[in-house]
């Protein structure tokens, strides 16, 4: 978005709308809930739940995080995926916004 673009909004609208970005996806959507039942996972558990590969799961990881939904923390070589504790209420005020 160029900035002539997201000028007139709010920094909660364009919050808002990283999130609802990041929700757009079915993958994504798998993605969160598993980490919401399960708090942390990482890669190869993402691959085998939702049969897409390596690649496309950074990707779909990657959007998440820029949505600060989800963050990743590096222990002994290997990455897992961790829910922010505000990542509900975040997705709570978009559905909030949503129905007004």
């Amino acid at each position: 978005m160029g900035i002539s673009k997201i000028y007139p909004y709010s920094e909660q609208t364009l919050q808002l709308a990283r999130i609802a970005k990041a929700l757009g996806h079915p993958a994504r959507i798998t993605i969160m809930q598993y980490l919401f039942e399960n708090q942390k996972a990482n890669s190869p558990t993402f691959q085998k739940l939702t049969k897409l590969s390596k690649s496309a799961i950074s990707k779909h990881t990657k959007e998440l995080m820029f949505a600060e939904l989800v963050y990743t923390d590096y222990k002994e070589n290997e990455g897992s995926y961790y829910l922010k504790s505000e990542a509900g209420l975040l997705i709570q005020m978009l559905i909030q916004e949503i129905n007004q």
